[in-house]
């Protein structure tokens, strides 16, 4: 199976597309490494969300995500919820902008092959090196090879997670192992699921106020709300699925060891057009770099050292299960 890659352009953006007769990804180095489109030639699914008539360029350093395009899949790195860098040292008192750093940094192409594409960004508030490595397998499935580089001389805390912005039709099932029975809310309070850190079930939820809602599926964008949820910390799910009415189907999967942690923010027509969902598989729990290193739920790079993990993306129709086997 040959995979094509070339120079393309997206919005006017200059952009990269690596494609095969299953599957077609576009990225944009400038703006964050963001990858623009993901779609599954097979049935022309566009799994991720267009800009619609949001101005769609490069974000300024520290600007506010909601601000922004809001489209396509974003890296998240060091922190999602802006904050100041929390270890005594040299980096101490840092700023740690909205949704981290990486995704208003300009990406470089650091190497290219016949079936890779490799984007590198360099880090400002810290001292590190992030590169992300796309490829084509097999038959509808993108590989995302993740590589972090400590180039300073003190070992550092990192929340990274992936941001995809997936367009899903009202009704669409989200598929997490039948290990998680409950999900612990993130959201204020006034957002109507409790403090912050309020267990409720999964799928079978009850809002504080008592209103029972199934929050494994989701609605039409005129429904005007959101949501977000962590499985619970020492949980370590390692896949999670999407599955439309029409059958079309989404899975993706990690190292759980690599990337520990989950969280999952539903947007039905609250900050985007569509409903939103994204899956957040992420190295801390939750949310702020503060919050996961007090919980020492956070993963460290050494001083000098390196990690490296990988995300896989499937893509597909029909029965996500074929033998009913869950794994």
């Amino acid at each position: 199976m040959t995979t094509s890659i070339s120079q393309t352009s997206w919005y006017q953006q200059t952009a990269w597309a690596l494609e095969n007769e299953h599957i077609r990804v576009v990225l944009v180095p400038e703006m964050g490494g963001k990858i623009v489109s993901l779609l599954d030639k097979t049935n022309q699914q566009e799994w991720l969300i267009d800009p619609a008539d949001r101005p769609f360029r490069p974000a300024p350093y520290g600007a506010v995500f909601t601000d922004q395009d809001m489209s396509g899949w974003d890296e998240m790195f060091p922190t999602i919820v802006e904050c100041a860098f929390p270890l005594d040292g040299p980096y101490k008192g840092g700023h740690l902008p909205d949704h981290g750093e990486v995704w208003t940094l300009p990406w470089e192409v650091s190497n290219q092959t016949d079936e890779t594409l490799a984007l590198t960004v360099q880090g400002k508030a810290l001292p590190y090196q992030l590169t992300r490595t796309v490829k084509l397998t097999e038959p509808g499935t993108v590989q995302l090879h993740y590589q972090l580089k400590n180039q300073g001389k003190y070992t550092f805390p990192y929340m990274w997670a992936a941001h995809p912005q997936f367009a899903c039709e009202a009704g669409t099932s989200i598929i997490l192992p039948p290990t998680v029975s409950q999900v612990c809310n993130v959201m204020p309070t006034e957002t109507g699921w409790g403090t912050p850190e309020t267990v409720v079930g999964w799928p079978d939820a009850q809002m504080a106020d008592g209103t029972p809602l199934d929050i494994s599926k989701v609605g039409a964008p005129d429904l005007k709300r959101a949501r977000k949820f962590f499985t619970l910390p020492d949980a370590h799910i390692s896949w999670m699925a999407l599955q439309q009415p029409s059958q079309n189907w989404l899975r993706m999967g990690w190292d759980s060891q690599a990337v520990p942690y989950f969280g999952l923010w539903i947007d039905e027509g609250l900050l985007n057009h569509k409903t939103v969902i994204t899956p957040e598989p992420i190295t801390g729990f939750y949310d702020s770099l503060v919050i996961a290193w007090e919980k020492q739920l956070v993963k460290v790079v050494p001083a000098g050292g390196t990690v490296s993990w990988t995300l896989t993306v499937q893509l597909g129709t029909g029965d996500l299960f074929p033998s009913k086997s869950q794994s």
